[in-house]
């Protein structure tokens, strides 16, 4: 279904419902993907009663498909009830816009954790280029800066002779660039530190964590994390560019197998790395607490908000960098199936203040 018919579909139905919808046949298929019966679970009861206290509609399937990976817990969240209350009510929608606008990271966070900036536009003004072409030799990324998702429309442009070049032929220049969009940044590539590389080459893996600033006394917890793995030859780490993801021990950093792609299959190998053979030592995220500390500024940093989705690599000088923040619409089912509740221990102070 095309973005606009479904826009329609959505008027008509209502919102909230045809997002229950989509949600419950999409976990039906899924269920039935991954072999599991689509009945009534053990703690099935609590688990609708914990969540029609924000929605009478609770969306049994989602409980039924992750109860098999993070066990008999009512704290599974709906998707169609995070993203239609939960999201909401935690981050005032009338500011998304302006604190989702990647030009305005810097603005709220800081520029040292980011990428170096080469050149952006927005809102149609004028390119305004912060170093020139010339300046770097590193790879270029370029991007929109408004309304992205999965990672679409990102560019790499590697250095040939004096000119940037894209893998389909396509000169970085002024006029490509004027031509890209009318709200974009160009940055820098990171190189990824060597414990991220192994597991693919071509894209930067980045740890996928969801942060909670509390509504009770306004402290920042990291709640979850996954790291995400780009399939090899790939620009971005997206799942839904055929990537994978793996649990990650919020605790110590420890990365944990299998890979999981975005229907819940698992392997043990991807792009040629065998996480089992691993398991017995560890292998963990480098410089973990650095990371952690980072995402804890970042979430008392972004206005009002009080759930972030943060993407973070380790570049090869051991230094953490902010690739992105998410506010809204972020997956919440990377966790389920890594056997994480999205909220942990902060479900019911959540429900309680979203009631």
């Amino acid at each position: 279904m095309n973005k606009s018919l479904k826009n329609i579909v959505r008027h008509l139905i209502g919102g909230r419902r045809y997002d229950y919808l989509f949600y419950r046949r999409h976990h039906s298929s899924l269920l039935r993907c991954n072999g599991f019966p689509n009945r009534r679970a053990d703690g099935e009861e609590a688990y609708v009663a914990k969540w029609r206290q924000l929605s009478r509609m609770v969306d049994p399937c989602s409980y039924r498909l992750f109860s098999h990976y993070c066990g008999p817990t009512p704290d599974i969240i709906p998707e169609d009830i995070m993203h239609s209350v939960v999201e909401r009510r935690l981050n005032p929608r009338e500011q998304w816009k302006v604190y989702e606008d990647k030009n305005n990271f810097a603005r709220f966070v800081g520029a040292d954790i980011l990428p170096r900036t080469i050149a952006s536009r927005q809102g149609g003004d004028e390119p305004t280029f912060l170093f020139p072409l010339s300046s770097s030799c590193s790879p270029l990324i370029l991007k929109p800066s408004l309304g992205t998702s999965c990672g679409e429309s990102i560019m790499r442009f590697d250095r040939v002779g004096e000119e940037y070049r894209a893998a389909d032929g396509t000169v970085l220049d002024e006029a490509f660039l004027t031509s890209f969009g009318p709200d974009w940044v160009l940055q820098e590539a990171v190189v990824q530190h060597p414990d991220l590389q192994r597991f693919c080459t071509t894209a930067v893996c980045t740890v996928r964590l969801v942060t909670y600033r509390s509504v009770a006394d306004g402290t920042p917890h990291v709640t979850a994390a996954i790291l995400r793995v780009g399939h090899e030859g790939a620009v971005v780490d997206n799942i839904d560019a055929g990537g994978r993801f793996l649990h990650v021990d919020i605790a110590d950093g420890r990365i944990r197998g299998p890979f999981f792609s975005r229907d819940g299959s698992r392997s043990d190998v991807w792009n040629g790395f065998d996480i089992a053979a691993h398991q017995a030592t560890g292998l963990y995220i480098p410089c973990w607490n650095a990371i952690v500390d980072m995402a804890l500024r970042v979430v008392t940093c972004v206005g009002p908000h009080h759930l972030l989705a943060l993407d973070i690599t380790v570049d090869d000088k051991e230094k953490p960098m902010l690739i992105e923040y998410n506010i809204g619409g972020f997956t919440t089912y990377f966790f389920h199936f890594t056997g994480q509740t999205v909220l942990g221990p902060w479900t019911d102070e959540v429900i309680a203040w979203c009631r």
